[in-house]
């Protein structure tokens, strides 16, 4: 890639495709499942916002929802595998942000964040509304951070975890890490358009 393209900012150069991936063990027994919040309508339709919803919007400091972003964070909050492709600028990151924060509130789970970039991850953290809290892990934290981070997760204190794609691979490797994690409610792929952008096999 040229000078300031967004590959630079990612974790490994775009040669380094032979990245470990160990075997992962996943933990056992393996953690119970989250329930959706709001389970689709008998006729599979998705259910309009509820008071509780809304209320959460307000509290991420929004007075309404802008076009897409109530049919998405529902279909997140039904647990139903959603799609959101959006402008840059119209709200995306609320259509996980929201749901991350309600699913913390009743069952005290997690939601993981999967970033390509470590300087899109960073940004995300600082700004996120103040009602809602993130920590972040890569390769640029040293291994002290990284538990600091970890610990957060475990007390609470962070309802978004964001990881990079190859932190998320060798997962294996840093198992201990992750031990008496809450549960997870549900996974994001954040600018996952750079998956065909920067061709299929750029990252693990």
């Amino acid at each position: 890639p040229g000078a300031g393209s967004d590959a630079e900012n990612s974790e490994f150069a775009p040669n380094s495709l032979d990245f470990p991936q160990p075997e992962f063990s996943p933990p056992s027994p393996p953690p119970p499942p989250v329930d959706p919040l709001y389970p689709p309508n008998p006729d599979g339709t998705i259910p309009d916002p509820p008071e509780e919803v809304l209320e959460a919007l307000r509290i991420l400091g929004y007075e309404s929802f802008r076009p897409g972003q109530a049919e998405a964070i529902m279909r997140v909050l039904s647990g139903i595998s959603t799609l959101v492709v959006l402008s840059t600028g119209t709200g995306k990151s609320l259509c996980y942000q929201l749901p991350a924060f309600l699913y913390h509130r009743n069952s005290g789970s997690i939601c993981l964040v999967i970033s390509p970039l470590v300087s899109l991850m960073d940004d995300q953290v600082s700004g996120l509304p103040s009602a809602l809290k993130a920590v972040c892990i890569h390769s640029n934290l040293s291994q002290s951070q990284r538990e600091t981070a970890v610990k957060k997760v475990k007390s609470g204190q962070a309802q978004i975890l964001l990881l990079s794609p190859e932190f998320l691979v060798g997962a294996g490797i840093f198992s201990r890490f992750f031990r008496d994690f809450p549960p997870v409610a549900f996974a994001c792929l954040d600018e996952v358009h750079c998956v065909s952008q920067w061709s299929h096999n750029f990252r693990p």
